[in-house]
C-alpha cells in the first residue's frame, strides 16, 4: 500500500514553466545584470559554459580572467541563475562555426527545466545577435510560449523577443 501511495504522489502534474510575462518581468528587473553577463561573455575567447560543474573541469575556464569569473558569479547570483552556456569567439574561429564571424555573440542562461530523461521542457534566457535574421528559428511576438507548445504536442523550440537581442526560448521534447 505504501509503495502505491508513493507511486501516485510521484505521478502528479509536472511543474508549470514560468509564463513569458514572469520571465520578462524578471529580465527587466535585472536588465543591468543580464547586460553585464553579455559584456563578460563577449570577452571570453573559449569555453562552453560557466561555472564549471566541478573543479576538475577547467576547460570551461580557459581564457576567462579571475576578475571576469568573480563578475560572472555575482551577476548569475543577482539573476538567480546557476550557469551560462556559450561558444567563445576563438572557439568559433577554430571550429569554423558561423563562418568565422568573431563579432557574433550568442549564449543561453537556463531559467527553468523539468524532465529530459524521456522528454521535458525548459525555458531559458537567450542573447543572440543573429536570431532575428535567421529564418530557421521560430520567433513569435504573440501569445505565451507555454500555451503555444501545449497546443502542438510535438517537439518544439520557440523564441519570443524580450528586448533588443534578448529572447525567451522554450524547448519541449515529448
Amino acid at each position: 500500500m505504501l509503495s502505491a501511495v508513493l507511486l501516485m504522489a510521484g505521478c502528479g502534474n509536472p511543474p508549470m514553466p514560468p509564463s513569458d510575462a514572469e520571465m520578462t518581468r524578471h529580465f527587466l528587473a535585472h536588465e543591468t545584470a543580464f547586460d553585464g553577463i553579455r559584456e563578460v561573455i563577449a570577452r571570453c575567447p573559449y569555453g562552453d559554459y560557466y561555472p564549471p560543474y566541478d573543479m576538475q573541469d577547467t576547460a570551461c575556464l580557459r581564457g576567462v580572467s579571475m576578475e571576469d569569473r568573480h563578475t560572472l558569479d555575482s551577476l548569475l547570483e543577482a539573476i538567480a541563475c546557476e550557469r551560462v552556456f556559450y561558444f567563445g569567439k576563438e572557439a568559433m574561429k577554430e571550429s569554423g562555426w558561423n563562418g568565422y564571424d568573431t563579432t557574433y555573440t550568442s549564449f543561453t542562461i537556463p531559467y527553468f527545466s523539468h524532465g529530459y530523461s524521456i522528454g521535458g521542457t525548459s525555458k531559458d534566457f537567450v542573447y543572440d545577435s543573429g536570431l532575428k535574421n535567421n529564418p530557421a528559428y521560430q520567433v513569435t511576438e504573440h501569445g505565451d510560449l507555454n500555451g503555444i507548445y501545449r497546443r502542438t504536442y510535438n517537439d518544439t523550440t520557440l523564441y519570443k523577443r524580450i528586448k533588443g537581442d534578448w529572447y525567451i526560448r522554450l524547448e519541449h521534447d515529448n
